[in-house]
């Protein structure tokens, strides 16, 4: 089992916090930064730590963040529970073939280490997001048994190229994540319809059920944001998008649909939080449109949920493929929080989670009409906002970090019975 060590049951309500004799070594691609990714891991992971008697972490940022912001790093990480030690390795952050193969000799280097802290008696569970970084621990099984690796994404869906690379990589990945299913003591994933994708993609089925750790959220974060930010001033019409500007996100969809907006609101503004490599050409069709806009670049957690929370509407009109499918994002579930109203792609996971068009979102197709009909949808019907805006906290309450974790450990605890 994965957990042989763990001889409790978790209390739910519970109201003193109770530590778990447990040590968590924890690797991820991401838990410094301010992508979506890094955002969730980072808060994840800090929750479980203060959960448990001591956390290790393994993550990797830019050479350039590294070598000439090393103390901005170790500033970001401040705040941290004392009982969590964060190890931080340079690596390119665009994923290449070289980039892959560097997570994987991290892994088997890692998992050396991890041998020597088991005999130790320094490590309990090993946690791994991504199975690039997981090959090291499944090739002993020792560690394998006490490793959840959570897959959360078909990651060849997210490669476009073509190139001799391109195809090593995804035959990589693929071969990586079937060794995962066939290993590793527990699979997590974001949610069902994740893993069933992943299941049929992988032609494996385990014996088991998978860990659901989907996104989650701070909801005493979440009220501070709001008590911080006062009420708002501004006279334009803000239409936002929060997160990584990459081709699946279809920020540029938003941009046109912003265009077809503006002839019935027009004094409407696109406000765009983050960055990425869409950002020229979401720039030149604002241009273009001659739109009021701005694109704030990455943001720290905080200061991005302060500018999402001065927001008339979320929108995020992704493209379907298999990740955007199967995952709720965790910008949607902040804005739920922060009782923003959302309009979102009609995606399977909103679907099967019972996800209302007009009680909890507004739906849309991934194309500007589509898009501008229901920002205009929402400006338009104050009943149907305020609805919005009273469902989407009640929503968040269900991806509560907090709540997250103690189902991990209390599912961790129910096997091991």
């Amino acid at each position: 089992m994965v957990v042989d060590f763990c001889r409790f049951v978790i209390e739910l309500q519970n109201p003193f916090q109770v530590v778990i004799p447990m040590r968590i070594l924890a690797l991820t691609p991401s838990f410094y930064g301010w992508t979506g990714a890094a955002v969730n891991e980072r808060q994840l992971i800090t929750v479980l730590a203060k959960k448990v008697e001591k956390c290790y972490v393994v993550t990797f940022v830019s050479f350039k963040h590294f070598l000439a912001k090393r103390k901005k790093i170790l500033k970001e990480l401040e705040g941290l529970p004392e009982n969590m030690t964060v190890i931080v390795l340079p690596l390119p952050k665009r994923i290449t073939l070289a980039v892959c193969l560097g997570m994987i000799a991290v892994s088997c280097i890692v998992s050396i280490v991890g041998l020597m802290l088991r005999a130790l008696r320094k490590v309990d569970l090993v946690y791994i997001r991504n199975s690039l970084l997981a090959i090291g621990f499944l090739t002993f099984s020792s560690l394998a048994k006490r490793t959840i690796v959570k897959i959360p994404a078909i990651i060849e869906d997210e490669i476009l190229g073509r190139g001799f690379a391109e195809l090593i990589f995804k035959w990589m990945t693929k071969f990586l994540d079937r060794l995962a299913l066939a290993k590793a003591g527990k699979i997590a994933v974001n949610g069902f319809p994740m893993y069933f994708e992943i299941a049929k993609r992988r032609s494996y089925i385990r014996k088991d059920r998978p860990l659901m750790i989907p996104p989650g959220v701070n909801l005493h974060l979440i009220e501070n944001i709001k008590r911080q930010v006062s009420a708002k001033q501004s006279t334009t019409i803000n239409v936002g998008f929060l997160g990584l500007l990459e081709w699946w996100q279809g920020v540029d969809i938003l941009a046109r649909a912003v265009a077809l907006l503006k002839k019935n609101v027009p004094n409407v503004k696109l406000v765009i939080i983050g960055d990425g490599s869409l950002r020229p050409l979401v720039e030149g069709i604002c241009k273009a449109y001659n739109l009021q806009y701005e694109i704030t670049g990455f943001l720290p957690h905080q200061e991005a949920l302060k500018r999402a929370a001065t927001l008339d509407v979320l929108a995020v009109p992704s493209k379907r493929f298999s990740t955007t499918e199967s995952n709720i994002p965790i910008k949607v579930i902040e804005a739920w929080a922060l009782s923003l109203p959302v309009v979102i792609t009609k995606h399977k996971v909103f679907v099967i989670n019972g996800i209302l068009d007009g009680e909890h979102v507004v739906y849309c197709e991934p194309e500007p009409t589509s898009v501008a009909e229901a920002l205009i949808r929402v400006l338009t019907n104050e009943d149907l906002k305020t609805r919005l805006k009273t469902n989407g906290p009640k929503l968040a309450m269900q991806f509560d970090y907090d709540k997250i974790a103690e189902n991990i450990l209390e599912s961790l605890s129910r096997d091991e019975s």
